[in-house]
């Protein structure tokens, strides 16, 4: 035992450095956890978005369930868009309209032909005609942009302007 207290006697300035430089270097080290623990908690007070008292797991969970309603709610928003496209393809889409004096006795061009369509030129085409004593209305169906009725000039060009005119209800 003396030998090891005359070893620290006749070494006391080596030892005394020697611990300066370890506690040094342990006050290094320190700081350097101090600034990666700060880093930590700031990245888990992002995450956790400032919830006390739940653990990660807890918050990682529900982050999950929430993403897996958002998922189900976004399959039903699908189907919905699915089923209006369809839809979308028997509304009227396409219109053609025509304004004539059908009589020469009648001015103001009070008659007209109103062609209306579907995507793909199914629908109906309306022709309305007045005179002075009478007033008229009859429709033709239109089947992929034909009809099996004889069409008036009028008719005619009504339906060619709903057939080139897709999405635009022009001359009204």
């Amino acid at each position: 035992m003396s030998q090891i207290f005359g070893f620290i006697k006749n070494n006391m300035s080596a030892i005394i450095f020697g611990s300066m430089i370890l506690n040094g270097i342990m006050v290094i080290l320190l700081c350097v956890q101090s600034t990666a623990i700060t880093k930590l908690k700031k990245k888990y007070s992002v995450l956790s978005n400032n919830v006390e008292g739940k653990n990660i797991e807890d918050l990682i969970g529900g982050y999950y369930k929430k993403i897996e309603q958002v998922d189900m709610n976004n399959q039903q928003i699908q189907n919905q868009v699915n089923e209006i496209e369809k839809n979308v393809l028997d509304c009227v889409q396409n219109v053609g309209f025509v304004q004539y004096d059908a009589f020469d006795d009648v001015g103001g061009k009070l008659s007209f032909s109103i062609a209306l369509l579907d995507q793909e030129h199914n629908g109906f085409l309306l022709t309305s005609m007045y005179s002075r004593s009478n007033h008229v209305v009859y429709g033709k169906p239109i089947t992929e942009g034909q009809s099996v009725h004889s069409l008036s000039e009028e008719e005619q060009e009504a339906l060619k302007k709903a057939k080139n005119n897709k999405n635009k209800m022009e001359n009204f």
